[in-house]
Parts: C-alpha cells; sequence; structure tokens
C-alpha cells in the first residue's frame, strides 16, 4: 500500500473492486466512475461504500482539492474476531 501513501485522493472505476478496497483503506478522498454499470453486488458495495461516506462518484466537475476522511476500512480485525468466534464455537482455542 506504500504508493497509495502518496496521493491525495483517487479517482478509481466501479470494476475495479481490489483497487477501490485498497484506496479505501486510506482513509483518504475516493471518487468513483461508472456505478451505474454495475449490477447485483458490485452494485451493492459501491451503495454500502457511498452510505458510509467513504466513496462519492465522479462527474468530472468535482473540486479534488475540497478533501473529506473517513475512518480507513479495515476489516481485518472483525474478521479475526469471527474466525475466532467459529473456532470456538467448535471447541477449538486459539492461542495470540
Amino acid at each position: 500500500m506504500g504508493h497509495l501513501a502518496w496521493a491525495d485522493a483517487f479517482v478509481i472505476t466501479a470494476d475495479s473492486i481490489s483497487m477501490l478496497s485498497e484506496a479505501c483503506s486510506t482513509g483518504k478522498p475516493v471518487y468513483v466512475i461508472g456505478t451505474e454499470h454495475c449490477k447485483w453486488k458490485f452494485s451493492a458495495f459501491h451503495k454500502t461504500l457511498r452510505e458510509r461516506g467513504i466513496v462519492r462518484p465522479f462527474t468530472g466537475l468535482e473540486d479534488i482539492s475540497n478533501s473529506w476522511s473517513y475512518p480507513p476500512l479495515n476489516d481485518a480485525i472483525e474478521v479475526a474476531t469471527r474466525v475466532r468466534e467459529v473456532i470456538a464455537e467448535g471447541g477449538w482455542t486459539v492461542g495470540l
């Protein structure tokens, strides 16, 4: 993620879910192009990011120098917690 740290903001196409996810982990402004063409789970993914204030649509009329921030996405902690819960439900333990 080192190269992303140099950016002030991102403009990403809606079909690039992995790049979008990486950019959203920075807490920096993320603009998305083409969400109107997304279907099903991609559409739901973009809607969730918009509702959480993480991304905004890119129309070409934005002043990208106007910045905003949000808590960076970091689902690793949530996932690790859930994995530990599932393992514990199975009677296993995981050491730290």
